[in-house]
């Protein structure tokens, strides 16, 4: 047995080790949903047993109090790998995206890895990254510790995420929001309609233009266009001198998505001009899309292969079309990743929904969850301990 293949069952034997205490954190966090830059009690729980476990943890990075890294250092100087853990629920529906399982693998890969540490040079990271759904002053967390340089100098990054399906290397999508706010003229709507300018009409006629837009994407950029009309006026028999659309722009490709904002923009700008009223049009960039690295997404693979997991091809994986957007994608965009998909539910259950949160309990749930602790764990040791990786990876990562 090579040393590598030590290190790897030593982290198998320590997650195994660990079961009960990453069960009970799972739980804990899913009887307990906190929404995103609110998540005190996660917070709390997980730095403490990390701390317990030997962590170096700085809370509060960056200004967001929910925020946290952990380090464990090795036995000399040498690569800064990290696990991320996800740990805010939705409104209505708790975990409905499963991150008390994100976060309970996070902990059970870092610890795990940390006790071969003595033996490898390097520095494993467990890193608390608050409000990936977008919600309060964290919102977006890792895009905020990306924006900070955080992760200039990490060298390689892993994380899973609970689903109906395995897999390693999936796509995400970049997504920009944009709000229009049109401005008008109230009048009588029957006595002197002429009178009025109206803001209802001009968003709706963005909207209509907008839709439009849909017929010449490019088929190859996954182009998704949302939105909605958020305010339409006061009184059916009042001109509506006041209308708000908002809308999120997402495609896989970084520069066709800041393009396609652009024509949405003027999508506005035309329809104010054409019926004859303002528009103040906001542009927001939310999540960047994900940047594939074929390096890092093998070598996680493999080690799921390893523990039997059914995961499909990653060359699969990773041409599947993106379905939804995430700040990971921030991450990829600075250094090199590697994201992963347990499956915890039936095919079809419907991602956000209380059925996927109290999937994360049931047994399956939970041994999806103890497998994939052990994935990212072995592939943090990997990557400390074959610098080949890293190395391959980061010149995957500078030359695409």
């Amino acid at each position: 047995m090579s040393e590598l293949e030590k290190f790897k069952e030593s982290v198998k034997r320590m997650v195994d080790e660990k079961r009960p205490l990453l069960v009970e954190i799972a739980r804990y966090l899913y009887e307990n949903p906190e929404l995103g830059s609110e998540e005190y009690k996660a917070f709390e729980r997980l730095t403490k047993v990390l701390e317990e476990h030997g962590f170096n943890v700085e809370r509060g990075v960056y200004g967001m109090p929910t925020a946290f890294v952990a380090s464990f250092k090795g036995k000399g100087k040498g690569p800064r790998v990290a696990v991320l853990a996800e740990y805010d629920a939705l409104p209505g529906v708790g975990h409905g995206c499963g991150h008390d399982l994100i976060a309970a693998s996070a902990v059970g890969a870092g610890i795990a890895a940390s006790r071969v540490m003595k033996e490898l040079s390097g520095e494993v990271l467990v890193v608390g990254t608050p409000a990936e759904e977008g919600h309060g002053p964290s919102a977006g967390a890792k895009v905020i510790m990306a924006d900070h340089g955080f992760f200039d100098d990490v060298d390689g990054v892993v994380m899973l995420h609970p689903a109906n399906s395995w897999g390693v290397g999936g796509q995400s999508l970049g997504i920009h929001q944009l709000e229009m706010v049109f401005k008008g003229q109230t009048s009588h709507a029957a006595a002197s309609p002429d009178r009025g300018r109206n803001a209802l009409n001009a968003a709706t006629l963005c909207y209509m233009a907008t839709h439009m837009l849909r017929q010449e994407a490019r088929r190859d950029a996954n182009l998704v266009i949302h939105g909605i009309i958020t305010e339409g006026g006061l009184a059916s028999n009042i001109i509506p001198d006041r209308a708000v659309c908002q809308f999120g722009v997402r495609s896989s490709d970084e520069k066709y998505l800041v393009e396609m904002v652009d024509k949405v923009g003027r999508c506005a700008e035309g329809a104010a001009h054409a019926l004859g009223v303002e528009v103040e049009v906001t542009k927001r960039k939310l999540y960047s899309s994900n940047k594939l690295n074929i390096p890092m997404i093998k070598a996680l693979w493999q080690n799921y292969k390893d523990l039997g997991a059914p995961v499909k091809d990653w060359q699969e994986s990773t041409k599947a079309i993106p379905m939804a957007s995430t700040d990971f994608g921030d991450v990829s965009q600075k250094t090199p990743v590697a994201g992963s998909y347990i499956g915890i539910a039936p095919e079809g259950t419907p991602g956000h929904s209380r059925q996927l949160a109290d999937a994360s309990m049931t047994k399956e749930g939970l041994d999806a969850m103890v497998v994939g602790a052990k994935a990212l764990g072995m592939t943090l040791v990997e990557l400390l301990a074959r610098p080949e990786t890293l190395k391959e990876a980061r010149e995957y990562f500078n030359s695409h």
